[in-house]
């Protein structure tokens, strides 16, 4: 659930739309073939995955929304109340739009809601990409308390800043803990500015989270093949979401990036796409879909801990 100035540029940037649930709701959609779904971070877009939509265009759909109050998808007001299905709402309206089972890559905010759209769509997912889930309810669940604080002190202080709407306060907060003192204080005024608008909705992103209703059991019943992807150098309760999902869902794996932090999607661009294209392709070639061009020697099987 990280704040992030972007700047990769698309070869294509004319977005389709559609509504859900009274709001506009911008996306991406490349290529042709199965149908991959992209959710980004908190603070970011569609166009984080560029890369990744490069990798795959050649080979799959690939649709990418810009998730409420993000890119050209509606705006998010500061203090507004997110319900948990509003932005989960918009990933099984896209899935549902595609005449088979889909795809579904989410990273830190988007991953938690990749993993709630794939418990509500059941058998209409194929596999799931999760890179780094900001999950932390789930720390609460199973005991971790000492990373469940950690987050929850960094949300409250960033929400009291809010409430206050002192969103460079808040944004500070926030910036510091995922990218560090130094990365906030010598952003470009511009840079800075595209972090402030979106900070309300980062918020709102941290009390549905906290909100979750999903259980630990409910996870166990997540069959889905699950590739779980996690930085080395990413904060100790990222790693620890990562961890216990790894025990709950029935068929994980999880990979490893050398060197990666908790934004890995930018910038280590080229391994998460790797990533992302690898798995996906070993589970439609399960399906007898399409032979496994991009598949290297190493095979991921759950539960392996593997480093990329």
């Amino acid at each position: 659930m990280s704040i992030f100035p972007l700047t990769i540029a698309h070869d294509d940037d004319r977005l389709e739309t559609l509504v859900v649930d009274g709001r506009l709701i911008a996306y991406q959609d490349a290529g042709g073939g199965p149908t991959i779904i992209l959710a980004h971070c908190s603070g970011a877009s569609h166009r984080i995955w560029a890369p990744s939509v490069a990798c795959l265009r050649s080979r799959y759909r690939v649709v990418a929304p810009d998730l409420l109050g993000y890119g050209q998808s509606d705006p998010w007001p500061i203090n507004a109340r997110l319900h948990p299905w509003s932005d989960l709402s918009a990933l099984v309206a896209l899935a549902e739009q595609s005449s088979e089972p889909v795809h579904l890559v989410g990273h830190s905010y988007g991953g938690t809601v990749a993993l709630e759209a794939a418990r509500v769509l059941g058998a209409r997912v194929k596999s799931l990409t999760l890179i780094e889930p900001i999950a932390f309810h789930l720390l609460r669940l199973t005991g971790r308390m000492q990373e469940w604080q950690e987050l929850s002190d960094v949300g409250r202080e960033m929400m009291g800043a809010l409430r206050l709407r002192r969103e460079r306060g808040a944004a500070g907060v926030y910036m510091k803990y995922w990218v560090g003192r130094l990365r906030w204080w010598s952003m470009s005024p511009t840079a800075r500015r595209r972090v402030l608008l979106t900070v309300g909705k980062v918020g709102a992103e941290f009390e549905a989270v906290s909100g979750l209703s999903t259980t630990a059991a409910d996870y166990r019943a997540v069959n889905t093949p699950t590739r779980l992807v996690v930085g080395e150098r990413t904060r100790k309760p990222a790693r620890a979401i990562v961890d216990e999902l790894l025990d709950l869902l029935p068929n994980s794996h999880l990979q490893v990036i050398a060197g990666a932090g908790h934004m890995s999607p930018l910038t280590h661009p080229e391994a998460v796409a790797r990533l992302v294209a690898r798995h996906v392709e070993r589970v439609e070639a399960s399906l007898g879909r399409m032979k496994p061009t991009t598949l290297q020697a190493t095979q991921a099987r759950p539960k392996r801990r593997s480093i990329a």
